[in-house]
């Protein structure tokens, strides 16, 4: 199986971001590894049917990454990057500013991997 990778911008909280995916056998899944120099995280990634742009669920594969409490993450990458919404704690306590999950899902998106 195939695994691609992505540098992803630099944040605040991390100067070297970059991601793996590796497509799933089925259209519309794949496991994405998202690494900061905090920590890296593994996902099992399915995307879900919205009215609003394309809806990913990222369920945690055993690894805590930096927020050990939470174990699944819903992005939605819509048209205009002002609709981007993450459930996770760095979108909701950040203001709204693009967290490392819609980052990954948006360079997925637009290098057509998924």
């Amino acid at each position: 199986m195939t695994t691609f990778t992505e540098l992803m911008p630099a944040t605040k909280s991390s100067d070297h971001n970059a991601l793996n995916w590796t497509p799933g056998e089925v259209p519309g899944r794949g496991v994405l590894v998202v690494h900061t120099a905090r920590a890296s995280c593994c996902y099992r990634v399915t995307e879900f049917a919205t009215d609003w742009g394309r809806g990913f669920r990222l369920v945690k594969d055993g690894t805590p990454g930096t927020d050990a409490e939470s174990e699944a993450y819903d992005v939605l990458v819509c048209r205009d990057p002002r609709g981007h919404r993450c459930d996770c704690k760095g979108f909701t306590f950040g203001r709204g500013k693009p967290c490392k999950h819609i980052a990954a899902a948006v360079a997925v998106i637009e290098n057509d991997w998924l």
